[in-house]
């Protein structure tokens, strides 16, 4: 008896949970289209620059013009020559890349981006130079691993001062990524995928144009966070992407997670599909996010952003700047699909590092729980790093309580693995923003690097 109550009380606390987020999700969009019908049609902000109450007469400094900045505006502002590429992948996904062809060459950068010099022998092909792909984690962009006060502070500037071809991938969906041979935004299908076809499609096609356009045979690869996981699914899988990778560097790095410390969320991940499809639809996951970071004061949006990476992680940001936080988060998020959430929510349900289960009917109990094993009549194919074909060093972080970093460590093959660094301070966003990062990791990347060259 007691145990049933047990049960009920669960379900209920958990369906109270589930509940509130609905609440929540309401009230904010009752909000936003109040705001959005409010000021979208009462002039205000015009009357506001006639009586020169917004400032809108001043002139903004470099830090000012940082926070609006995109990619290719951050790299020649710190004084580094620039290219822009697009892959296109199988499935008809046109995907941004940003190229740094060498070290700083200007302290004043010119009021247009430059023309990317290059030497006429090389025909804008070959540098030359060792090439290295930088891969960005969930909802963002290339932009993250850019936005850095100093770029001394950035590791794509500390690669290409140290003599490296410098790539930076974007993947689908994303605001350098928002376009499709086919599709429109505004259409259910440009959304329909999932972290496989990061894996399947992206990751292939960007390192395939790389490789063909620097006139490489291979290259090295650093993810961050999701980014790792693209490698190391595609890297145990797709053997002919794997001879083009020859270094894999994770930092912070994800297959399988450990959850989340909210109940609220934590309940949320471990729904139904189909009831976070209901809740949040079948297009982008929260686009609202675009909308309050541009609406809010950016000393406001700051404190949403720690407050919810501490409800959602439990992560303090006491690594990060909080003068520099300011500028850090206006280029934290960018657009991703709700199928692609719900497949992390079935890797966090079934604690298994698989493809997306598109008939999930439940939690599946994995070797390890104290549940009774189910007959499904069916199994969903994984990914393993064990299988992996590239040599990979980790770094990873102490105090990240998100990856299940343990678990990937023990079936990670040794004869892969060349370094396995611990940050112990470090939490998940410290391995692209850290204040001393720079020092306590970079700096070993670009040794680790270097070193590859020479085996």
């Amino acid at each position: 008896m007691g145990l049933i109550i047990v049960n009920v009380l669960r379900a209920t606390w958990r369906w109270s949970q589930l509940y509130l987020t609905l609440l929540i999700l309401i009230t904010e969009r009752i909000v936003r289209f109040f705001l959005t019908t409010f000021f979208g049609f009462i002039p205000f902000t015009y009357y506001f620059e006639q009586l020169g109450l917004t400032g809108s007469g001043e002139e903004f400094s470099e830090v000012d013009k940082d926070l609006e900045r995109d990619a290719i505006e951050l790299i020649t502002s710190r004084g580094y020559p620039v290219e822009e590429h697009f892959a296109t992948t199988p499935d008809g996904f046109i995907l941004g890349l940003h190229r740094i062809t060498g070290p700083k060459l200007f302290d004043t950068p010119p009021e247009s981006p430059p023309t990317s010099p290059r030497h006429p022998k090389n025909g804008g092909g070959s540098s030359g130079k060792p090439v290295v792909l930088i891969m960005h984690g969930f909802m963002q962009t290339s932009e993250a691993w850019l936005c850095r006060s100093n770029p001394q502070d950035s590791l794509p500037f500390i690669l290409a001062d140290a003599g490296f071809d410098v790539w930076l991938g974007n993947n689908r969906g994303n605001k350098y990524s928002f376009k499709h041979t086919q599709y429109t935004p505004k259409q259910e299908e440009f959304w329909n995928w999932s972290l496989d076809e990061l894996v399947r499609y992206d990751f292939p096609s960007i390192v395939n144009f790389i490789t063909e356009r620097a006139g490489v045979e291979s290259i090295s690869y650093i993810g961050f966070s999701q980014g790792t996981a693209q490698g190391w699914a595609s890297l145990s899988t797709n053997t002919t992407l794997a001879k083009k990778i020859n270094l894999f560097v994770a930092l912070a790095p994800v297959s399988t997670v450990k959850g989340f410390s909210n109940p609220m969320i934590d309940s949320l991940a471990k729904s139904r599909p189909d009831f976070i499809f209901l809740l949040f639809g079948k297009k982008s996951m929260l686009p609202s996010t675009i909308f309050w970071r541009n609406f809010l004061p950016k000393e406001l949006f700051v404190r949403l952003i720690d407050t919810s990476v501490s409800l959602l992680f439990g992560w303090h940001t006491n690594n990060i700047s909080q003068e520099e936080k300011k500028m850090l988060y206006s280029h934290i998020f960018s657009y991703t699909s709700v199928k692609s959430v719900v497949h992390w929510f079935q890797i966090i349900q079934t604690n298994r590092f698989q493809m997306f289960d598109d008939i999930l009917l439940g939690i599946t109990p994995h070797e390890n729980s104290k549940k009774p094993h189910r007959y499904h009549g069916r199994v969903i194919p994984g990914y393993h790093p064990a299988q992996i074909l590239t040599k990979c060093a980790l770094f990873y972080g102490g105090s990240d309580n998100l990856p299940n970093t343990k678990a990937l460590l023990d079936h990670l093959p040794r004869d892969k693995v060349v370094m396995v660094h611990e940050e112990e301070s470090y939490e998940h966003l410290d391995f692209m923003w850290g204040k001393d990062a720079n020092k306590k990791v970079f700096s070993k990347v670009v040794k680790l690097l270097k070193s590859n060259l020479n085996n």
